[in-house]
């Protein structure tokens, strides 16, 4: 008990699945098992009075009988196998591209964190720069206005010399901080291009991923439609009763209505076998399936049910 409450805990979808599974095969058991005798259309012959049966034929067609319904068991149970590993194998699979997601946002999670970090980097180098250029200029000043009163005394003839040297060293300053500004400029511009360039890659192969998921999401989908859509034939297959007269190798297609649940809204047979009286029958005998066997609605694979169009050729 332990183990099936620690199955329910851990694994909720494929528990459920794995109950509904069990569910339709005991429903398909008792439904295929029919042990009344139906009366034969037409008038009812007179009762005429029994006959005695051999006892050990009577022994022999019970033991065909237990053979036979042992047989079906077994084939129940191994489908029954087949399906709780399908949904086991679904369950790891839906597993591992929870963490595949889980790590793709991570990184990206990272990669924001690493590109803030650097951007902040660059913004205090540049504060700091600022600040040595400011501290620069205030100590030139400094040395400037000491040099001028210094060379005040000096001759007249200096003076120009002076002021000549001051342009050209004013000049230069300015030519080196252009030239800087265009090296920190052309820098900033192509590490704008590397940061865009692995971003694009990165959006790149995040759509690729997520295409590739799904494309393999709708492969699974179609698998569980196909499935379904077998047990469905299965299910009308054993409702329907062969209308006597009718020739064999006689197939219609249907176009079946339904609602949620299974239910059965319309019939309607859009290709005939050409014979009515089969096609009356195929049209019951899906009235008599009713309910038909549907996906999980946690699934959200209804709507490719809503209109079913299949077609009845009876084995």
């Amino acid at each position: 008990m332990r183990d099936i409450l620690a199955l329910f805990k851990d694994h909720p979808s494929a528990f459920a699945y794995s109950v509904l599974v069990h569910a339709v095969l005991v429903a398909l058991l008792s439904f295929s098992l029919d042990w009344t005798l139906k009366p034969v259309g037409g008038p009812q012959p007179e009762v005429i009075q029994a006959v005695a049966l051999d006892e050990q034929r009577v022994q022999q067609e019970v033991e065909k009988l237990k053979a036979a319904e042992n047989k079906k068991q077994s084939e129940a149970e191994r489908k029954l196998r087949e399906l709780e590993e399908q949904a086991r194998k679904a369950e790891e699979q839906r597993k591992a591209e929870q963490q595949q997601l889980a790590d793709l946002k991570k990184q990206k999670e990272q990669e924001a964190k690493k590109q803030e970090a650097e951007k902040q980097r660059l913004e205090k180098l540049k504060a700091e720069q600022a600040a040595l250029a400011k501290k620069q200029e205030a100590e030139k000043k400094r040395l400037a206005e000491q040099e001028q009163k210094r060379k005040a005394e000096e001759a007249a003839k200096k003076k120009a010399e002076e002021e000549r040297k001051q342009a050209e060293a004013e000049a230069k300053k300015k030519a080196e901080e252009e030239k800087r500004k265009a090296e920190e400029a052309k820098r900033k511009a192509e590490e704008e291009a590397k940061r865009k360039a692995a971003e694009a890659a990165m959006q790149k192969k995040l759509a690729e991923e997520q295409a590739a998921l799904a494309a393999e999401q709708e492969r699974r989908n179609q698998t569980v439609v196909d499935q379904y859509v077998l047990a469905i034939k299965d299910r009308v297959q054993r409702n329907w009763i062969q209308p006597p007269g009718s020739r064999a190798g006689l197939s219609c297609v249907v176009k079946v209505r339904l609602i949620p649940g299974g239910g059965v809204a319309s019939v309607q047979i859009v290709q005939s076998s050409g014979d009515v009286a089969f096609d009356d029958s195929v049209e019951k005998a899906v009235y008599r399936a009713d309910p038909l066997p549907l996906p999980p609605p946690e699934q959200g694979l209804f709507e490719r049910f809503r209109e079913l169009t299949f077609r009845f050729a009876p084995q």
